[in-house]
């Protein structure tokens, strides 16, 4: 795969959100999609969360869309309680109709293409100015799904019960079952 069939720009204030609305999510998660038409735009200038379209060269098609934020994880080490700098990857959807674009001719799917070309260079570049340390989502709670994000893109799950109570209070509030998973920088 020499050149990306895609490219990224931010969510526009202007744009049309009749055009959000027909973006098509997996996994009958609707909240992704009811927040990407009705709460993106107003997340993204009140500066709350930074969201990003990706489209198909050539036919500006919506494939995907993700969003991130800075945020903190605290951390407890024996007596030691500290917080790790961090982004939040709030947000993070393939259109149904794109999932499997590259299944022609390789196993990588659109959201690993999108994951290691987009998401983590927009970090890496953010590192230069600011300390991150770790990236992580509140995934959905979809076996296939969380087992995507630990084999194919590198998350990793919290295994000891007690390390796990520290990361409940940034769940989200339209998800009280998703999965927390982080990606060491």
């Amino acid at each position: 795969m020499n050149e990306l069939p895609f490219y990224v720009e931010e969510l526009s204030p202007d744009l049309n959100s009749y055009e959000l609305k027909m973006f098509r999510i997996q996994h009958d998660e609707t909240q992704l999609t009811k927040y990407l038409c009705k709460l993106a735009k107003e997340h993204q200038t009140q500066s709350i969360n930074k969201t990003f379209l990706v489209r198909e060269k050539g036919s500006k098609n919506l494939v995907a869309f993700f969003c991130l934020k800075a945020a903190t994880l605290p951390y407890n080490d024996k007596d030691e309680i500290f917080l790790i700098p961090a982004v939040e990857l709030t947000h993070f959807a393939v259109d149904e109709r794109y999932k499997d674009i590259f299944d022609k001719t390789s196993d990588i799917k659109t959201g690993e293409v999108i994951f290691w070309n987009f998401i983590i260079p927009y970090i890496n570049e953010a590192r230069h100015y600011i300390a991150i340390k770790d990236l992580y989502i509140f995934a959905i709670n979809n076996p296939k799904l969380i087992n995507y994000y630990k084999d194919r893109l590198g998350f990793h799950e919290i295994e000891k019960i007690e390390d796990k109570c520290f990361f409940e209070y940034a769940k989200p509030e339209y998800d009280d079952y998703c999965k927390f998973l982080y990606f060491p920088l």
